[in-house]
């Protein structure tokens, strides 16, 4: 993962820590009109946001956001254009994404199945675009 792409500002960052979730809309084929549009988890870890897919990688959305790396998202009421790429794996990046999220969905029915194998494989760096 090229850190350096990260361009989010630290407004924007406060506003991704400040709301629960963001909503994902990747892109169909055409590059102009939206698979789906679906809320979603995210967390921030050193400066980069990220999100998992609650299906793993049969989530619809990531299918859709990794087939064509761009899409639109918002979050609070700021829209962005946004690219998506997988992570590289390493335990050290899983564990950090994973205490994100358990430090901010703490209580939630659905953070076990979050921080589960599936969703862990399916987590997506989100990147300004």
């Amino acid at each position: 993962m090229d850190t350096t792409k990260t361009q989010w500002t630290t407004a924007q960052l406060d506003n991704f820590l400040n709301n629960k979730t963001l909503t994902m809309k990747p892109y169909n084929p055409d590059m102009t009109t939206f698979e789906e549009e679906s809320p979603v988890w995210e967390v921030v870890v050193d400066g980069n946001v990220y999100s998992r897919g609650w299906n793993g990688d049969q989530t619809k959305w990531f299918m859709a956001a990794t087939a064509q790396n761009a899409g639109e998202i918002s979050v609070g009421d700021q829209a962005f254009a946004a690219r998506f790429e997988t992570i590289n794996h390493s335990a050290e990046l899983d564990a950090k994404i994973t205490a994100a999220y358990k430090a901010k969905y703490d209580g939630q029915n659905s953070l076990p199945k979050m921080i589960s194998a599936g969703p862990t494989y399916a987590t997506l760096h989100v990147l300004p675009r």
